[in-house]
């Protein structure tokens, strides 16, 4: 049962929902914000059900930018 729960119609104008997997009953989800081009990871782990939202970075240590929505 995925514990990630995505609102795909209201938050299409803003994010992007790239991809949703499953590992040893973790939900990962990765999202582009189209405003910023900031790509996110979010987890769901943990007996709590609690959502982690961390921005994914780029080999200098920066967020990863999107080049679709303003990359370098």
């Amino acid at each position: 049962m995925s514990k990630i729960k995505l609102d795909e119609e209201n938050n299409q104008n803003r994010f992007e929902f790239v991809s949703k997997q499953n590992f040893l009953s973790t939900d990962y989800v990765v999202l582009v914000d189209k405003a910023t081009g900031v790509n996110y990871l979010a987890a769901s782990y943990g007996m709590d059900g609690g959502t982690r939202v961390i921005p994914m970075l780029d080999k200098d240590g920066k967020p990863y930018v999107d080049p679709r929505y303003g990359g370098r």
